[in-house]
């Protein structure tokens, strides 16, 4: 029997944590929420539904295990191994997708230059959609960097450490086209 209450009180104790750290993530949902910018917008959602969800679950563990409620302890435990295996699919759907990505080394630089060839189709079609790409662009617009960078001149181009991206880019967008044109 003191085996029984020793691990129903640790099971107490844990979701009790658990229950506890649920209310930073809930109220940064709703600190998000205040804002209007795109970027935090985006956020807002899934760290409101992650913060219930870690607080409905915690609140069922901390009850059955607490009250000896024995039905509030089996739906914790289904809950639990659902949880579980939604990550265990998460992951391995992402290592699936992104499988032979790992881009390459840039001589002289430090970052890797990744190609979209290297992804999975699934992945590929997502990317490309328009769709998807909406509110980070108007993420992006929002920050006003690409005012900041209008507003370099040649020298800034030659010091600044250059994404692939933002060197392919140059001759479309750059306020110098003709300083990169060779």
């Amino acid at each position: 029997m003191a085996v029984y209450r020793f691990s129903n009180t640790v099971i107490g104790y844990l979701n009790l944590l658990t229950l506890l750290a649920s209310i930073p993530l809930i109220g940064g949902g709703l600190w998000l929420a205040r804002s209007s910018a795109t970027c935090e917008s985006s956020l807002q959602t899934p760290l409101l539904v992650l913060g219930f969800v870690v607080l409905l679950v915690s609140l069922t563990g901390f009850v059955g295990a607490c009250f000896n409620v024995a039905w509030a302890l089996w739906l914790y435990l289904l809950v639990m191994l659902l949880l579980i295996a939604a990550l265990l699919g998460l992951t391995v759907f992402g290592f699936a997708v992104t499988g032979g990505g790992g881009g390459e080394q840039v001589p002289g630089r430090v970052y890797r230059e990744y190609h979209l060839e290297d992804y999975s189709g699934w992945l590929r079609r997502q990317i490309t959609e328009d769709r998807y790409w909406r509110a980070a662009r108007a993420c992006v617009v929002g920050s006003k960097a690409c005012a900041k960078i209008a507003l370099w001149t040649p020298l800034d181009y030659l010091q600044r450490d250059l994404t692939p991206i933002q060197v392919r880019n140059l001759n479309k967008y750059s306020a110098f086209p003709w300083y990169w044109e060779t």
